[in-house]
């Protein structure tokens, strides 16, 4: 992975990405957090984005299904001495929680990998309140090594930052990307609707809110 041997320590970095960063600064105010939120963001990783949810809700849990990368996510909470946070190991096709638990949920750039993404998708509405949401990022239609490498370009994306980007649309090319109007039909299944969707990255990253019914 462009140099990097360790995936923990890939996606550590990946997490302090100036891009990366700028998505979870855009998300933390596009979402509208509230101080009472009880938050899952499953999928959490190194728990970057985890830091900083914690500043801004009541709770914040962190899933993960790999354990070194949960223990990195730890430690970085540690570093930063949390306490409205914990983290938790688990595989977002069977989360180990009860129904209706959260406030909000939050799913970045791991959806799209699964080939059968149902059961995932379930599961996030299922620990979900009513009237609670899912927020998904998953990489668009418009996301391939040819774009993303045109964006580094044009921002001057180099090193690091630019590999790491392109790991993302290669891994896009390889599993598929998500389209709005797909996800949309699938959530209903499962008591959602997308009430809103916002592009990032110049359009290669998508943003779905979906709102859990209240019945």
């Amino acid at each position: 992975m462009y140099g990097v041997k360790d995936a923990v320590d890939f996606f550590d970095m990946v997490g302090q990405t100036g891009w990366h960063r700028d998505i979870q600064r855009t998300l933390i105010h596009w979402m509208g957090l509230r101080d009472a939120d009880v938050v899952l963001e499953a999928g959490c990783g190194a728990g970057h984005f985890v830091l900083q949810l914690a500043q801004r809700v009541r709770w914040i849990t962190g899933l993960d299904a790999v354990e070194s990368m949960l223990k990195r996510a730890q430690r970085n909470a540690e570093d930063h001495e949390l306490d409205n946070a914990n983290f938790v190991l688990g595989d977002v096709r069977h989360l180990p929680f009860p129904e209706h638990q959260f406030d909000r949920v939050i799913c970045m750039n791991l959806l799209f990998m699964f080939e059968h993404p149902d059961g995932p998708l379930a599961e996030l509405l299922r620990v979900t309140k009513p009237g609670g949401e899912v927020v998904l990022l998953n990489p668009s239609t418009s996301m391939n090594p040819w774009s993303a490498q045109s964006f580094c370009e044009a921002n001057r994306l180099c090193d690091f930052e630019r590999d790491s980007l392109l790991s993302w649309a290669t891994a896009a090319a390889r599993y598929g990307t998500v389209s709005e109007t797909g996800l949309a039909k699938r959530v209903t299944s499962f008591g959602g609707t997308v009430t809103e969707s916002l592009k990032l990255l110049d359009g290669m990253a998508l943003v779905s809110r979906i709102v859990k019914s209240a019945s």
